[in-house]
């Protein structure tokens, strides 16, 4: 399924009256501040939804998981008269075709764009009422080990522009848990060198200062020197591709962490992966968790223990170990 986008790379429909829809919402989350990713990853789901709908993969669906087929609604061309089972049929492929925290992410953002619907009184009833969200299986994300961090970084060994660049990303990622966004999104402004630190703009346009170390500052110190010299040096934002004059964008940045995995003999590296070792590290510790919240940018104690999940298993495995209480007879 091909996506369109707008200009400012925001997913659309292919049906006109559900791209009206659409646009009005979007004027709404803008009012809300909020920010461009969440925008896109909702209009994606619900564009994504109305193609589904429109489409050939509803049929062929229905008919591969023997699923009854009749529809005399107009919900393909006018999103008002979606009713809970074409949400359902959309929630079933996306867990068939995708996964289930996929479509969990589906599920959010298409019940907040018929939330707006019922709202603003375009739906009398919302089409998800007691519709349950996809039950999701609980996965540990795998932390990164300090020999797998070394071989990381080893890849990054050299002079060159790119590799001074992907070490300084990859160290500020290592020591201040940034999300990919706010990484890519740093200007040069952002960043102090005396005080060692970034000024982050994350979600909802909240500021955060975060410290990082000294191997860290060394990294971004010796990038600041090849990047003087880079074409784009005048451009305000701190990480340049490595040709041409434009910014390295998040997609460059999940494709140089790919790649720098693989030759480090990493599977499936990625941004998240560095965040959720500096979280895992700290709990593991016993780090302060108000103060794990306030530099990693959360603001509810939920995302403490979803991403302390893996410590508190190490923790329990150790103590398992050291208590050693199937040898006690």
């Amino acid at each position: 399924m091909t996506t369109n986008l707008t200009k400012q790379g925001l997913p659309r429909p292919k049906d006109d009256m559900w791209r009206s829809y659409i646009e009005e919402w979007d004027r709404s989350l803008r009012a809300s501040n909020r920010p461009h990713t969440t925008r896109y990853n909702y209009q994606l789901a619900v564009t994504q939804l109305s193609d589904f709908l429109g489409g050939p993969e509803l049929p062929d669906f229905l008919t591969r998981m023997d699923m009854p087929a009749d529809d005399d609604s107009d919900a393909a061309q006018d999103p008002t008269d979606v009713s809970r089972k074409h949400v359902e049929w959309y929630i079933a492929w996306m867990i068939d075709t995708r996964s289930a925290s996929t479509a969990l992410n589906k599920y959010k953002g298409v019940q907040q764009f018929f939330n707006y619907l019922v709202e603003g009184e375009e739906m009398d009833r919302h089409p998800m009422d007691k519709l349950s969200q996809p039950d999701t299986p609980a996965k540990l994300i795998p932390v990164l080990s300090d020999d797998e961090i070394v071989s990381l970084l080893e890849t990054c060994r050299g002079k060159t522009y790119s590799d001074r660049r992907d070490t300084a990303i990859i160290r500020l990622f290592l020591d201040t848990g940034a999300r990919l966004s706010e990484i890519a999104g740093l200007q040069v402004d952002n960043l102090d060198l005396k005080r060692d630190g970034i000024l982050v703009h994350g979600k909802g346009d909240r500021q955060r200062f975060v410290p990082f170390g000294e191997r860290a500052g060394q990294a971004m110190s010796r990038y600041l020197r090849v990047r003087s010299r880079h074409p784009a040096a005048d451009l305000p934002d701190l990480f340049l591709a490595e040709r041409g004059r434009k910014a390295f964008k998040p997609n460059g940045i999940k494709i140089m962490l790919r790649r720098r995995g693989n030759a480090a003999g990493v599977s499936h590296m990625h941004a998240h992966r560095l965040r959720h070792t500096l979280s895992h590290v700290w709990q593991r510790e016993q780090g302060n968790e108000s103060d794990l919240m306030a530099i990693m940018g959360w603001r509810s104690p939920e995302m403490l223990r979803r991403y302390g999940a893996s410590a508190a298993a190490e923790r329990a495995e150790n103590t398992h170990r050291t208590l050693n209480l199937g040898n006690r007879i």
